[in-house]
């Protein structure tokens, strides 16, 4: 049935809507290239309006390539621009959102388009009947790098003095480094690039971290880097989560699995096997997208179109390509409570993730 803004929509209203919202794609794509090129770095430098020749010459780049990005940067609103003296300026409480490191900065998310548009083609083609089930993750050209950084900026302060903290206890275990007899098995499941790992490992040397993936890329960038680090408590292994070895049984105090349940192929079977290799009253974090089963309950989600967006372009087909279930980016806190049940896991609590709105953190025990 239709909602009552569909029937009293008219057609040249649709219209514009639709015009719209195809220009914010091409805003994306500039604020994007504002990222990549530091340009949004350069404006916030400035401590007054500046002409585009200027602009230019401070970033080092083409002035005609400058002007025609911030044609859109200004007609996006997102630039001020003054007519008469043709200049430009971006406001100080627009910069905390534009900025890298900046404390509301939301602008890796354009990168993250433009990256999942790279593989718009293979997904259309596996629409068809007669297409491709999915997409392998070596389509993905960038994207590790790209979610390694983010995931950085996430937890650089967040993990250890925000994130951990809220889970009773964990951070006494983990183990300080004066306290010799402290120390704990984590297991980081779906791991990336193993920012997590990498972060948890120096804080908490007393304890030792496995990290696994399926792809083989990000585990070897991971390994180097802990080299890099002079780490000595962790090891990076490429594994298929469903099938953990025999003798895992009963060995991890913790288990941390970010952001890498839903596009799995086989979750049931992944979190059986978390659930296989935890010790008893072992923890599990089950870190994941804040949303819910229900499609109705999404409308006023003013970012569901982003994050169904991104799991039709990278979620979900990475999992059917594999034969699986395609769960995809929004399967909701629902559903991800129901099959934590199903695997067992008791005293399940759904949490906010400290100054990450985007997710929520699903804790719970194996009895």
């Amino acid at each position: 049935m239709a909602d009552d803004q569909s029937t009293a929509e008219t057609t040249e209203q649709f219209a514009l809507r639709l015009t719209t919202t195809v220009s914010s794609g091409f805003v994306t794509l500039a604020v994007a290239m504002g990222v990549r090129t530091g340009l949004f770095v350069k404006l916030g430098e400035q401590d007054g309006p500046r002409t585009s020749a200027q602009i230019a010459e401070a970033a080092g780049m083409k002035e005609r390539y400058v002007r025609e990005w911030l044609a859109i940067m200004v007609t996006a609103r997102i630039v001020e621009y003054d007519k008469e003296q043709r200049t430009y300026f971006l406001p100080p409480h627009r910069r905390a959102v534009l900025q890298p490191h900046a404390g509301k900065n939301v602008a890796h998310m354009p990168e993250f388009m433009r990256l999942l548009a790279g593989v718009a083609t293979d997904v259309t083609d596996c629409f068809k009947l007669d297409g491709p089930e999915g997409v392998p993750y070596s389509a993905y050209h960038g994207l590790q790098a790209w979610l390694a950084n983010m995931r950085k900026q996430e937890m650089e302060n967040n993990l250890v003095d925000y994130f951990v903290p809220t889970i009773p206890g964990l951070k006494e275990r983990l183990g300080e480094k004066h306290n010799l007899e402290s120390g704990i098995r984590v297991h980081d499941a779906g791991c990336g690039r193993g920012i997590p790992t990498l972060i948890l490992a120096q804080h908490f040397p007393n304890s030792t971290f496995v990290a696994t993936d399926l792809d083989s890329e990000p585990v070897q960038w991971a390994a180097a880097e802990s080299n890099r680090l002079g780490l000595v408590n962790t090891t990076f292994q490429v594994q298929d989560l469903v099938k953990l070895p025999a003798d895992w049984s009963d060995s991890f105090d913790y288990v941390l699995a970010w952001d890498a349940i839903h596009d799995q192929a086989d979750p049931e079977g992944v979190l059986r096997e978390i659930y296989r290799t935890l010790k008893p009253k072992g923890l599990f974090s089950m870190v994941d997208m804040r949303g819910h089963t229900e499609l109705a309950e999404n409308l006023d989600n003013p970012a569901a179109p982003m994050l169904y967006g991104a799991s039709l372009l990278h979620c979900m087909p990475v999992s059917l390509y594999f034969g699986g279930r395609g769960l995809g980016n929004m399967w909701g806190q629902e559903l991800a409570v129901s099959m934590l049940q199903e695997a067992q896991f008791t005293n399940i609590l759904v949490l906010d993730v400290p100054n990450i709105h985007a997710n929520l953190h699903f804790l719970c025990q194996k009895p």
